[in-house]
């Protein structure tokens, strides 16, 4: 009975071994492909990630200027509206005075040469405001298309890098399965609960990190910003 024991010691001892080279050849090859990925794309992940914040500072300082922009042009056309109801009350006042004949006809001739030089330049200032809204809005559209381009790119980048990490990692584990088969072995407690791990391990970034890194989901609103990044961070943390 006690060799048995010991049979089943040593065996065990052999598997845990055996797992044990295989998670650290699987590290090691994730290390040896996170840098080769580094090596290729010309930046660190440290560097993808500020590159990341700084597009985010970038779109909200946009936004900013955008309603501030906006913010101005809505006071300038408000100003013209005024400018409007005042020229028009005074040419209504100036309508009433003139069917008044032989009363002060010179000045009402001056009155409708001045209130005719002021619709002109209501006029121009509307032209002009018009022109300015216009040049603004292409301006903020090109600006929008790059930087949903750029966002574009790199999500793609990210996801295909994450699925080049997800697929390497079962090719670690086959060896170990195949070579129980050979055997006629069934994983141990330790070996199955290890496997299943990984194997969920690889389905959650799969399922969950394309997410996140979605780019064209996060939103302008930073409040908005932080509650995804907390329940992106409780997902890992479990």
């Amino acid at each position: 009975m006690k060799r048995v024991n010991a049979i089943e010691s040593n065996r065990e001892e052999a598997r845990e071994r055996q797992l044990s080279v295989v998670r650290e050849r699987a590290k090691h090859e994730a290390e040896k492909m996170a840098e080769e990925l580094e090596r290729r794309s010309g930046a660190t992940l440290d560097e993808i990630g500020r590159t990341l914040e700084a597009k985010k500072r970038e779109s909200s300082a946009l936004q900013a200027d955008r309603e501030s922009r906006i913010w101005e042009c809505e006071h300038t056309l408000e100003k013209i509206r005024t400018r409007k109801e005042d020229e028009e009350s005074a040419s209504e006042r100036l309508r009433q005075a003139m069917q008044q004949p032989g009363q002060g006809l010179g000045l009402r001739q001056s009155a409708t040469e001045t209130k005719e030089q002021q619709l002109e330049m209501v006029q121009l200032d509307r032209a002009r405001g018009r022109e300015a809204v216009m040049r603004e809005r292409h301006s903020i559209e090109a600006v929008r298309r790059t930087v949903r381009k750029e966002r574009c790119r790199q999500r793609r980048q990210w996801i295909h890098q994450i699925k080049e990490m997800n697929a390497k990692f079962p090719e670690q584990v086959r060896p170990l399965a195949e070579e129980r088969k050979k055997k006629y072995e069934q994983a141990t407690a330790k070996e199955d609960a290890a496997e299943r791990a990984l194997a969920a391990d690889v389905k959650m970034i799969e399922e969950y990190l394309p997410k996140p890194i979605s780019l064209e989901d996060i939103p302008v609103n930073p409040e908005e910003t932080d509650i995804i990044r907390h329940q992106f961070d409780e997902v890992f943390t479990q």
